[in-house]
């Protein structure tokens, strides 16, 4: 069975799913998707810091997402900086 490969919102570079933060749009703004079953929209973000220093920053709008610093919810926000912590 085939691997699901998706695409890193910030540097563009492919990988498996699983190995991705998935965050979910609903109801304008995004949140993080730790178990990957939130209903809706998603995007994905290497666990790279550089990665997500640069989605949090902000000044770059991806696609229809409202700027990465606005986005985020403050819960979301922690627990995507530790789970990228965690993994690199």
């Amino acid at each position: 069975m085939a691997v699901p490969l998706r695409t890193c919102l910030v540097c563009r570079q492919r990988a498996q799913k699983k190995t991705l933060c998935r965050l979910v749009r609903q109801e304008g703004t995004l949140i993080y998707d730790s178990k990957f079953r939130a209903p809706g929209r998603g995007y994905y973000i290497c666990h790279k810091a550089e990665c997500l220093s640069k989605f949090l920053v902000g000044k770059r709008r991806y696609g229809r997402l409202p700027l990465g610093s606005e986005a985020l919810d403050l819960e979301s926000r922690t627990l995507l900086q530790s789970e990228c912590k965690n993994n690199n």
